[in-house]
């Protein structure tokens, strides 16, 4: 015997587990990788491979197929959450990024600059030399976040464009 084939992953051992008592049932010999080191049922720390040998894949994969087809997902549905991600980074690049820069650059231009010049002070392990920068990060991140919040909000309740 060689090399073993990964015929599915899960998340939850007891899915795998399931899985592999009905290949047993059915005469395929089955190894669980990482099934020992992930015994918590709200999730794997490791995700759990059902392996066969590369002979008894296809005929596993059409058994488990036959019984529980969502095991194996779809493309259209996979297809469907890659144009979701897609369409999220777009929505954060063009709407949160930008209101968050700008409202940085105008937190740090507005904020009159100290009477006094300290050369820096330290924070930690970061040395500023103007507070301001500081008001103009925590400033970018608030409107960047919210922008992002109001722009998805917007979006679910229908007032945009669909999706």
């Amino acid at each position: 015997m060689g090399y073993l084939t990964t015929i599915l992953t899960y998340n939850i051992p007891a899915e795998a587990e399931v899985d592999k008592a009905f290949l047993e049932s059915r005469g395929i010999a089955v190894c669980l990788l990482n099934a020992n080191t992930s015994r918590n049922e709200l999730g794997a720390p490791f995700y759990v491979r059902l392996q066969v040998n590369p002979d008894d894949a296809e005929n596993a994969r059409s058994l488990i197929m036959q019984v529980n087809p969502r095991r194996f997902g779809s493309a259209e549905r996979a297809d469907e959450l890659d144009r979701l991600v897609r369409r999220s980074v777009a929505r954060f690049a063009l709407v949160a990024l930008p209101v968050g820069i700008l409202a940085g650059l105008a937190v740090y231009l507005l904020t009159p600059k100290p009477i006094h010049d300290p050369t820096a002070y330290r924070r930690r392990y970061l040395v500023i030399y103007d507070v301001r920068v500081e008001l103009g990060v925590v400033a970018g991140l608030a409107a960047g976040i919210s922008a992002a919040a109001w722009d998805s909000r917007r979006r679910r309740k229908g007032e945009g464009p669909p999706p």
